[in-house]
């Protein structure tokens, strides 16, 4: 937000004159109940942000004192679970020790949004190496933290349309790994256009920002009026937009050469002020939309919605508007009372790893909970009733046999299911995988506990059609023993995925078949066979060549096996081999 700027003088008559429809949907971004937190001289600024309660003085551990005492009062006093805090470069590369103080105490606290501010100019930022480099630190301390979310380019409305949708294709080219459902793009303009950027396929899993206020368009004096003018900036795209700033005055003023008392938000509307909140409070609400106040702190700002006094561990916050906390709470689209949704592991059974994980039995809870689907019909008509796509693949190939049962398929990047898995140990598996596709482009992901465990996944072509599955060999991963939810992230559209399969190495399983003495090499192949004792413990290999390989039993004597009872496997196979 900047009061004053010129181009926020201009009227948004090409919004103004869009049409508006009645569109029955709502959002999925009611996680965030928030506000803003900022600098007394408003967040563009070109040296290092000190936002209010900060001072340039401050290291990590005042920082945090003054971070505790700021968002644990918007908690108590207002309820928040989210706070919307500003970087910029010199921040970032010049004082990220002491900021970062800031930031981790609002983590711990609860959703944190990260958006760049740039000076207060009309083009871009001043060195483009630096902003790369502030995103780089950002991304790299913050990237895989649950609670972080990243807003790449507050109110961009330097930039032409074709200009905003490259630079943000770049930053998520630039940051693969950035899970896409905590990432916010702002509309163009003033974030006051969503629908200008939400149509780029390359954004696919994103959430948008949007912006609305009053001196935007003065004329504006019915609640009806402010909730078609914030129709209108977020189009269709209401179930992935979150408002990130919005907000009136709180305080008495002047503006435009009329003084405003202190104003009750609860009573019928006497001035655009009024119809202005009241109007955005109930639209808000009746999507269940997301939305951060402007500003819950910003000293010396008739906006802010507390008043400070005291510094670092003595810092106090009061209301100055209650009328306006009632109508900013009743706002927040987590406060509809609605039943939260509950997970719960498919059939009510973890999947054990190390073992096997089918796709199709991701977590019950409902979509942007336990999994994402784009669109709310089940595309393969198989096996569950919810928006994710199962199809059955009794008519499709596994290798050189029929496949049995179901896989997840008609799969769209960014889209995600999350399973609830219990890690017998701490232990380092290999990992493979059943998949299948005929697209250049197919990938996955794996993450655990929101951290990613491997990279992008790349599924080369296995065939023209969807029905020749394959195993792929994905490598090794590094769990921790406990319960947690693994995370399988669609990163490449078009990947059918069969089951997950996580191995220890140095254990085998035991098939249930009787012991063998004389299993021919030629059903377990003729490369190096691993020999296990039966309690799982790798006992070296066997090299079936000359007389030896009449069969295991001797390539087993050959080897120097004493008599007794071996787990052998070859070929992905394992059997139980008696020597005698």
């Amino acid at each position: 937000m900047m009061f004053g700027f010129k181009v926020r003088q201009v009227a948004c008559g090409i919004l103004a004159a869009m049409a508006i429809s009645t569109v029955n949907s709502f959002a999925v971004t009611s996680q965030f109940r928030g506000v803003n937190w900022a600098d007394k001289r408003d967040n563009f600024v070109s040296d290092v942000l000190v936002l209010s309660g900060l001072s340039l003085s401050d290291n990590y551990q005042s920082a945090s004192v003054a971070a505790e005492r700021v968002i644990g009062q918007f908690q108590e006093l207002f309820g928040t679970n989210s706070v919307r805090m500003p970087v910029n470069e010199p921040t970032v590369l010049k004082a990220f020790d002491m900021y970062s103080g800031a930031l981790d105490v609002a983590l711990k606290h609860g959703r944190l949004v990260m958006g760049y501010w740039g000076p207060a100019q009309p083009s871009g930022p001043k060195n483009m190496d630096d902003w790369w480099k502030m995103w780089a630190k950002i991304i790299e301390k913050y990237g895989d933290h649950p609670n972080a979310y990243f807003e790449i380019f507050n109110e961009p409305h330097m930039y032409s349309k074709d200009e905003l949708h490259n630079l943000y294709a770049t930053w998520l080219e630039k940051f693969p790994n950035v899970p896409r459902d905590h990432i916010l793009l702002d509309g163009s303009g003033l974030a006051w256009n969503v629908p200008d950027i939400a149509d780029d396929p390359r954004f696919e899993g994103c959430l948008f920002a949007v912006h609305e206020y009053t001196f935007w368009n003065m004329s504006i004096t019915t609640e009806q009026g402010w909730k078609n003018s914030f129709k209108g900036k977020v189009g269709k795209y209401i179930d992935r937009t979150v408002c990130t700033e919005w907000g009136g005055a709180m305080s008495p003023g002047d503006k435009a050469g009329v003084h405003y008392d202190y104003m009750d938000y609860n009573s019928t509307p006497t001035n655009y002020f009024m119809a202005y909140i009241r109007g955005m409070s109930d639209q808000l609400r009746e999507w269940e939309m997301g939305s951060f106040y402007w500003p819950g702190l910003r000293d010396g700002d008739w906006y802010s919605m507390t008043k400070r006094t005291g510094e670092g561990a003595n810092i106090k916050l009061e209301i100055v508007n209650q009328s306006g906390v009632d109508r900013m709470k009743m706002a927040w689209a987590d406060t509809v009372e609605t039943d939260p949704p509950e997970r719960e592991a498919y059939e009510g059974k973890m999947a054990v790893i190390p073992g096997k994980i089918e796709a199709e039995n991701y977590d019950v809870g409902g979509n942007r909970f336990t999994f994402y689907d784009k669109d709310s019909e089940n595309q393969g008509k198989a096996y569950r009733e919810d928006a994710v796509d199962i199809e059955s693949i009794d008519d499709a190939a596994c290798g050189t046999v029929s496949c049995k049962g179901y896989a997840l398929g008609y799969t769209q990047s960014g889209e995600w299911l999350e399973y609830s898995v219990n890690v017998e140990s701490d232990a380092e598996l290999t990992l493979t995988a059943n998949v299948a596709t005929a697209s250049e482009t197919a990938g996955f992901q794996l993450f655990m506990d929101g951290k990613a465990i491997t990279d992008s996944i790349k599924v080369a072509k296995i065939d023209t059609t969807w029905k020749v599955y394959k195993e792929i060999e994905i490598g090794t991963v590094k769990l921790e023993k406990g319960e947690h939810v693994l995370r399988i992230l669609i990163t490449g559209a078009y990947v059918n995925i069969d089951w997950l399969q996580f191995t220890d190495p140095n254990t085998t399983r035991v098939e249930s078949r009787p012991i063998s003495r004389e299993v021919h090499l030629s059903r377990l192949g003729s490369e190096t066979l691993k020999v296990f004792s039966m309690t799982g413990r790798f006992l070296g290999n066997v090299n079936p060549q000359g007389p030896a390989a009449a069969s295991i039993e001797a390539s087993l004597k050959a080897a120097g096996f004493a008599n007794g009872v071996y787990l052998v496997r070859g070929a992905g196979v394992t059997r139980r081999i008696q020597v005698r």
